[in-house]
């Protein structure tokens, strides 16, 4: 595995009684004993990133305890739906960045789900992987051909990207659901609390109107033939237990890990948020309070929590679905958002080119949390004006300048007339980070949008010299 570098590394676990312990992380040693109910635990002083491997020893009595071939470098947790699940294998780059899969500095934990969250009845033995405890399984790998395959694409290469560029280990913990939505990861006693979510962990889920429908329905076709059959199914004040569930995924994927350091945080979510126009406008809130309990749970005040917003799809409540995104992004300090605008696919929920997204989600992390001196983001609107009828635009994080993909002009930008017509505009790259906008018959140009769509069509082009595209905005209200 690997520890986090640069932070105390707690120890804990179980053992007799008032029992003696002693625990070794290397040469180091530390005593303790356990309490009356068995539970013991101890800190190891904080580390710096190292390639050596060392051994972490427990020993009580003639009882002992071996985990070898620790790290010393980075770890992050993977988590959200899908996208973020998706195998390297199935990725567009994957078999080739497979078959160089050899990279010791790179580990691996893939907890896995142990239910399938397609249309399948859950019966017999799946029954208790319903409890929290028993959903997930794995154990951390070192990165080869075999653990890298199934392991999800987009942290791969988040992780791949990082190890390179700081050359230290690291460490990543795959704990995606496919088809989640966000409230199954966030805490029911947050949700609770909260003044506009409180009704999502109130009374039976499969009642619950402020749910998803799409999940609910899920939910039902999972366990109607064993709630038919009379079969027990773990359950608590809020129904029956699925990985849907408001805060199911919190316990079952996220609690065991609460007490292990980590560096940050990449999400892939939201297309189980994005199904109507009431459920994107939870969002905000949602991801909000997500990472605010996340923190306050890990103990981690500014923890880093890096997010993909959502590619072009054919997908009606997208364009919403971005803007809440980015509102979180704007309002919630230490986050960071990779844009994939220019990734998706019109008419596929899963885009095969997963390199792109964990390799941008990378430069973000190296930018704002590692202080690497990187352009990490798209261009970004700074500045408008009018002259002579048309609207020239600047924009910061240009890098080394402006520049499209095909050579063409720009596409994608719109200009709103006297009447509040939208009108695709002729856009002309005019120095490094100015753009000028135009179109006959919209005389006084206030304002301007760009990839307002679900899937923009043509293809947006725009880039930086980083090739990192511009994400979509809007400035008309």
């Amino acid at each position: 595995m690997v520890l986090q570098q640069g932070v105390t590394i707690p120890v804990w676990g179980k053992a007799e009684p008032n029992a003696l312990l002693t625990i070794f992380l290397g040469q180091r040693s530390i005593q303790t004993t356990a309490d009356k109910d068995g539970n013991w635990g101890a800190h190891f002083k904080k580390r710096s990133a190292s390639h050596d491997p060392v051994a972490l020893v427990v020993q009580s009595k003639s009882d002992q305890i071996i985990i070898r071939n620790i790290l010393i470098g980075e770890v992050w947790i993977c988590a959200g739906q899908s996208n973020m699940e998706w195998p390297l294998s199935a990725s567009a780059s994957g078999p080739a960045a497979i078959e160089k899969s050899n990279n010791n500095g790179l580990r691996l934990l893939d907890f896995k789900k142990g239910l399938s969250t397609y249309n399948v009845p859950y019966l017999g033995e799946d029954l208790q992987k319903l409890n929290p405890e028993n959903f997930y399984s794995g154990q951390w790998e070192v990165n080869s051909p075999e653990s890298t395959a199934p392991f999800s694409g987009v942290g791969y290469f988040f992780g791949e990207k990082l190890q390179d560029e700081l050359n230290v280990p690291v460490g990543l913990i795959n704990v995606a659901v496919g088809g989640s939505p966000a409230e199954a990861w966030i805490r029911t006693e947050a949700l609770a609390a909260h003044p506009q979510l409180d009704k999502m962990a109130q009374g039976n889920w499969f009642e619950n109107k402020s749910l998803e429908p799409w999940c609910i329905q899920r939910g039902k076709e999972n366990l109607e033939q064993a709630i038919q059959k009379g079969l027990v199914i773990p359950r608590d004040e809020l129904g029956y237990n699925h990985s849907f569930k408001p805060g199911f995924l919190w316990e079952a994927g996220m609690v065991p890990f609460v007490q292990f350091p980590i560096a940050g945080v990449i999400w892939y979510q939201g297309e189980s948020n994005a199904e109507s126009d009431w459920r994107v406008a939870q969002h905000e809130a949602l991801l909000t309070l997500l990472i605010r309990d996340w923190r306050e749970q890990f103990q981690i005040k500014n923890l880093p929590f890096l997010f993909v917003q959502l590619p072009g799809m054919k997908r009606s409540h997208w364009v919403a679905f971005r803007k809440s995104q980015q509102k979180v992004h704007d309002s919630v300090t230490n986050t960071g958002m990779a844009i994939t605008i220019d990734l998706g696919n019109p008419d596929d929920v899963h885009p095969k080119r997963k390199q792109p997204v964990g390799e941008r989600l990378a430069r973000v992390a190296l930018d704002r949390v590692y202080k690497k001196r990187i352009v990490s983001h798209g261009p970004i609107l700074r500045s408008k004006r009018i002259k002579d009828g048309k609207l020239e635009l600047g924009f910061g994080h240009a890098g080394k300048g402006l520049k499209t993909k095909n050579g063409s002009p720009p596409v994608g930008f719109e200009l709103i007339d006297e009447n509040g017509i939208w009108h695709s505009a002729r856009a002309k790259i005019v120095r490094a980070n100015q753009i000028i906008l135009s179109h006959p018959h919209v005389k006084n140009p206030m304002s301007v949008r760009y990839g307002w769509a679900p899937y923009p069509e043509p293809v947006l082009n725009l880039y930086n010299s980083a090739d990192l595209p511009m994400a979509p905005f809007m400035d008309h209200e």
